[in-house]
């Protein structure tokens, strides 16, 4: 009996062994899984790394430049790759002969979305086959790659449009009144040679540091609490020297995703280019460039805004362009009350991206 309990304590001692050993085992293998995760993770968040791309090329090259001696400016127009109602709208605005005429050509900056329901690869390529002004790259279209697609652009700039005076770089959301830039332009002549960038200037912007935020920026990514001084990417004028200085020197300096700040901030700063504030030519409300369109269509009253968000009407650019050709052919009369007297508007859109707030400025 002493033999058979020895036998019986033998075996349960073995099992609880074997159970100990598999459950050590199990939990060791499961740490190794989580150390693993946690250290790919890790790799991941190194932005440099992670943002390379290491065999950057043009899916499509537009050749807008060549056999142009004499280029005011070039546009480098920021569109989603879906966005074909948009473009068309500038096009129709403003063709290749009427930019011509004012001495501007105009390219469009797109990425690739293979994901898209609604526009694929080969409708862009065709797109780009009939008008010939389409710049794509061959990264994702995604909001943490926008700064390729804005360094792609000045990137363009610089290597094919170098003869150009001025380069001004746009968003296609945005509605501008093409018959004032050369006006607007004739300011910064003097500048040509120099390093400059003028648009809306944002400063003491505070990094966004709340995760549920769409523009929520980790430490990691940039550590300080304030933005160098930058400008809106809504539109802003530079010339190709400071273009291509500025993708030059983003090849040795930490990518950062929130492209407005990045170019025309940080590595602005960097650079020492010099900022020059024309926000009085902006607004900030969609509401004012569809009262502006309606007085010129209703009162033949002057339109003192240059450029401001479209409100999500992508028609807008073509038809505040078409409305305000009687005013350019001197047709309207001046204000007698400022628009932002007349026009009731809703809270502002933040012109940069990834503020938590954003300096008030009056509106003209």
């Amino acid at each position: 009996m002493y033999f058979q309990r020895y036998k019986i304590t033998a075996a349960t001692i073995a099992v609880f062994i074997i159970l100990l050993f598999l459950y050590l085992t199990n939990n060791n293998k499961d740490a190794f899984i989580d150390e693993l995760e946690l250290n790919t993770n890790d790799k991941s968040t190194n932005y440099e790394r992670f943002f390379a791309i290491k065999d950057f090329h043009y899916t499509l090259k537009a050749s807008k430049c060549r056999n142009h001696s004499s280029i005011k400016a070039l546009f480098i127009v920021t569109s989603y790759f879906g966005n074909v109602e948009t473009r068309s709208a500038m096009r129709r605005a403003f063709s290749d002969d009427d930019l011509t005429q004012l001495q501007f050509k105009r390219v469009f900056l797109l990425g690739l979305a293979p994901a898209d329901k609604y526009t694929k690869q080969i409708s862009v390529e065709n797109e780009s086959k009939r008008f010939g002004d389409i710049v794509q790259g061959n990264f994702i279209e995604a909001y943490r790659n926008l700064t390729y697609k804005h360094l792609m652009g000045l990137k363009w700039a610089a290597d094919n449009c170098f003869n150009a005076e001025f380069v001004i770089k746009m968003d296609d959301d945005v509605v501008v009144n093409m018959e004032k830039v050369p006006v607007l332009l004739d300011t910064f002549t003097p500048l040509t040679n120099r390093l400059f960038i003028a648009g809306y200037v944002l400063r003491n912007m505070v990094a966004i540091r709340e995760p549920a935020n769409k523009w929520y920026v980790t430490r990691k990514e940039y550590s300080p609490a304030v933005y160098p001084t930058f400008v809106s990417g809504w539109f802003y004028v530079t010339n190709p020297k400071t273009a291509g200085k500025l993708h030059k020197l983003s090849q040795t300096t930490e990518y950062f995703w929130i492209d407005d700040t990045y170019i025309t901030g940080v590595l602005a700063q960097k650079l020492k280019v010099k900022h020059f504030d024309i926000s009085r030519y902006y607004t900030e409300h969609s509401e004012y460039v569809e009262c502006c369109l309606d007085d010129i269509r209703n009162r033949n009253l002057n339109c003192d805004v240059l450029i401001g968000p479209n409100g999500g009407n992508n028609n807008l650019f073509y038809e505040f362009n078409n409305a305000i050709g009687i005013c350019n052919l001197r047709l309207c009369k001046n204000r007698t009350r400022p628009l932002n007297e007349t026009c009731v508007a809703k809270k502002f859109i933040p012109l940069g991206r990834g503020m938590s707030q954003i300096r008030s400025y009056k509106l003209h």
